[in-house]
């Protein structure tokens, strides 16, 4: 939880939530910091409706790379308080 708060507080500038005009809809989306890697998806809700939310949504975003980062580059993700 510390690294979770540390990312969205510190760092919240590398989650970019945006309207997708590909898709239609908004999407949030983090890039892994050691590969080509990253997470992207579509939000049900509208713009309006998730700006209430970014700290939330930069959560989960950060939440699931922390998963990628164990599972693929086996790494804890304490390293990630260092990204800048």
């Amino acid at each position: 939880m510390e690294i979770h708060a540390h990312l969205v507080d510190s760092h919240p500038e590398k989650v970019q939530i945006y309207q997708d005009a590909e898709l239609g809809r908004m999407v949030y989306e983090l890039n892994c910091p050691m590969c080509d890697e990253g997470v992207k998806a579509a939000m049900p809700k509208r713009a309006a409706v998730l700006a209430e939310y970014q700290r939330e949504i930069r959560l989960v975003a950060f939440d699931l790379l922390l998963y990628h980062l164990q599972e693929i580059h086996e790494d804890d993700g304490s390293d990630l308080i260092q990204i800048t």
